[in-house]
């Protein structure tokens, strides 16, 4: 395991950094790596090195090439280092926490695989879905293909308050989005590289309504193929993070996306077209107007 810790402005004075450059996406996929799961945690405690240890046994029991980028979103409870003597595992440390979109956007600019992948690291989501959706998205022809709570596969044991909040924002964002998808908030999901390089550059979110922008971002650009596909969902390990604050939060982020998208901020940029007249040709239109 190597930890790569980023460089941020020091710890007296933090600063939110960029979101991180994900050119490298358009560069070929490692011919080794067929699979990258990025793993987003901030203080998950002793949920994270099981979560991590059961993604590594099904991807390498299904014969799956792959790396697991696991992103510390500035952790402080030294949850990096039980990832320890797990081969195949990165652990990248930016040491401030922006929230879980952020902790995405650094570990997809460190993706080597044709697909990149994504689990919450707290022990709710089984991550041996992430075998289930990759074959499903390869052999589909797929852009990408997510967990869907609301899939008729689906079993959930989440609390009823986690219910409700959740029946009541995929509602909120089907009438504010119409993007015929019933859940974009699951913490699993497979996608292909070339979908991810091209959106990421109009992506905002730091936390958790990033899922909410990639769908949009997505429609904008015209980009189709994504499939939901059922998901186990267990009581969470490490405890529960939709506090009052976050469901506030996530909901007014939720209409800052509304508005950027109302302003055509994720439609992909128009190049404009320069005509250039050569020279054989205005030699040829010109004597075609002597003739006549």
């Amino acid at each position: 395991m190597t930890i790569t810790t980023l460089a941020t402005a020091p710890a007296a004075a933090p600063l939110p950094a960029k979101l991180y450059d994900a050119t490298r996406l358009w560069s070929p996929a490692d011919a080794g790596v067929e699979l990258s799961v990025v793993v987003p945690f901030y203080n998950p405690g002793a949920a994270l090195r099981p979560t991590v240890e059961r993604l590594v046994r099904s991807l390498t029991a299904a014969g799956v090439a792959f790396e697991v980028i696991a992103v510390s979103d500035g952790s402080t409870d030294g949850s990096e280092l039980t990832l320890e003597g797990i081969a195949g595992v990165r652990v990248v440390d930016s040491r401030i926490n922006q929230g879980k979109g952020a902790a995405l956007h650094l570990g997809f600019a460190a993706a080597r695989g044709s697909w990149v992948g994504f689990v919450d690291a707290d022990g709710d989501i089984d991550p041996e879905h992430l075998v289930e959706y990759l074959l499903m998205a390869r052999d589909g022809g797929h852009a990408g293909v997510y967990a869907d709570k609301r899939h008729a596969g689906s079993v959930s044991a989440s609390s009823p308050f986690r219910k409700l909040v959740s029946t009541f924002y995929s509602t909120l964002v089907t009438l504010l989005f119409l993007l015929g998808m019933r859940d974009t908030q699951t913490g699993c999901k497979v996608l292909r590289r070339d979908v991810l390089a091209d959106l990421l550059p109009r992506l905002r979110e730091r936390r958790f309504a990033f899922d909410l922008e990639f769908f949009v971002a997505a429609k904008a650009a015209g980009i189709q193929g994504f499939v939901g596909a059922p998901v186990r969902l267990s009581e969470r390990v490490a405890g529960s993070t939709v506090t009052s604050k976050a469901i506030v939060r996530t909901i007014r982020d939720t209409f800052v996306i509304f508005g950027r998208n109302l302003t055509g901020q994720y439609r992909p940029a128009v190049a404009p077209v320069t005509v250039i007249a050569r020279p054989q040709a205005l030699s040829t239109l010109r004597a075609f107007g002597e003739a006549a």
